[in-house]
């Protein structure tokens, strides 16, 4: 899966922060602690418009590695 991929400062500036009354940013991390973040092409088309948010568009992409999934807890 391709995301952008963000820095910790830039992830910091983002994270939580609505770009719509209703829509918020939420990235994730990958495998190697790289933050990521996944937008549709409506998200896109937001925030191409909104000079708040419109550099995110500009920032590198990558391809987003998942981490292993935790353990499932034993059967009894």
């Amino acid at each position: 899966m391709i995301g952008y991929i963000l820095t910790n400062q830039e992830y910091t500036q983002v994270q939580g922060q609505f770009y719509t009354p209703y829509e918020f940013f939420n990235c994730v991390q990958d495998i190697n602690g790289t933050w990521f973040l996944f937008l549709s092409t409506q998200d896109k088309e937001t925030i191409l418009n909104d000079p708040s948010w419109n550099w995110i568009l500009t920032l590198p992409e990558g391809e987003y590695i998942a981490p292993p999934a935790p353990p499932f807890p034993p059967v009894v």
